[in-house]
């Protein structure tokens, strides 16, 4: 596939670029509005949920009870991994429903001046949402680490003031 990097096309990936980050914005925006509210207290309830089993397989692995840390983590799994999928099944759709607009308007005024501009549409906006899930996901890792530090920290100097 030859593509020419005339004025069209760098006008049009900016422009692109500034789409999908306007669309994650107004995303976010939509996803705290009144609509969907009993969705986010059910995620809030279940981050909740999966906070308390985290604290408590912390203190098991502090006590060394090897058979409740792999209770909790269990329990942990068994709620995270429907949570992690539903809020990201929301969010992608929700995500491409508010870019659809664009990428057909894209598609058919753009039509003579840069090809498949659907496709390139797409392709941005799933490096964008996949990098955003990616920085998501380690960013809540690295926090659980520190969680997990300052915790057994705490629990360290709680076992000495003993």
């Amino acid at each position: 596939m030859n593509v020419n990097l005339d004025i069209y096309h760098i006008s049009f990936f900016i422009f692109t670029i500034l789409m999908v980050i306007l669309v994650e914005r107004l995303e976010e925006r939509v996803l705290r509005s009144r609509y969907f509210e009993s969705y986010n207290k059910e995620m809030e309830r279940v981050e909740k949920e999966l906070d308390e089993y985290y604290v408590y397989s912390l203190l098991a692995i502090a006590a060394k009870d090897k058979e409740a840390y792999e209770g909790y983590q269990s329990l942990m799994s068994e709620k995270y991994w429907p949570f992690f999928f539903r809020r990201i099944m929301l969010e992608t759709s929700l995500y491409f429903v508010l870019l659809s607009p664009y990428m057909l308007l894209s598609n058919y005024a753009l039509a003579g001046y840069v090809q498949n501009a659907f496709s390139w549409v797409l392709f941005i906006a799933i490096a964008f949402f996949t990098a955003r899930v990616g920085l998501r996901f380690i960013k809540d890792s690295i926090q659980a680490w520190k969680d997990h530090r300052e915790a057994e920290r705490k629990w360290f100097e709680l076992l000495e003031s003993r």
